[in-house]
């Protein structure tokens, strides 16, 4: 298992306008093949969002992790909604001092926690290929990903199906010859 920055221009993620007044995703990695994510409780989310006038979104938008599973188009909020206004008022430089994190941690909420106390997928035990994990916003204007000062990043674990399979049962998983 090691651990990988996602982030605007990680090579599985696609950065997508979103819809104003709406939840939306501003960007959605997709889990390749063999591959299983998941994200820690307490993750440090860094974030700037623009507009298409290049200013930065209001400070009463919303963003906040969530995923989907490959089948099915049930969106599942994983983290807690978070205030942009948090983002705004600090400079990327700032948001990725260890000092200033506390209130910009992804936080997962209670539903998202039980899912992974039974045992159900989820983004804390692990999303399989091809499940989504998306950055969503709801803002009374749309983020325009083309901007240039467009940015964000958190980590993420990741590990072979292989890792994943071993960590959850205590066994390898079976080769097919």
């Amino acid at each position: 298992m090691r651990k990988e920055n996602i982030n605007e221009s990680y090579q599985y993620v696609a950065n997508v306008d979103s819809v104003p007044n709406a939840a939306s995703p501003v960007a959605t990695l997709t889990v390749p093949a063999g591959r299983v994510y998941k994200v820690q409780n307490g993750t440090p989310l860094i974030l700037k969002l623009y507009n298409s006038s290049a200013a930065e979104i209001p400070v009463a938008s919303t963003v906040w992790l969530s995923w989907m599973a490959p089948v099915g188009q049930t969106i599942y909020q994983a983290g807690n909604a978070m205030n942009y206004g948090i983002f705004q008022r600090i400079a990327i430089s700032s948001q990725e001092d260890i000092n200033t994190q506390g209130r910009r941690l992804i936080q997962f909420d209670d539903e998202e926690i039980a899912r992974a106390a039974s045992g159900q997928i989820s983004i804390i035990t692990g999303l399989p290929s091809n499940y989504q994990i998306m950055l969503m916003v709801n803002s009374t204007v749309a983020v325009d990903v083309t901007q240039a000062n467009y940015a964000f990043n958190f980590d993420a674990l990741v590990m072979t199906e292989a890792e994943y399979i071993l960590q959850v049962t205590g066994k390898a998983a079976a080769v097919v010859a």
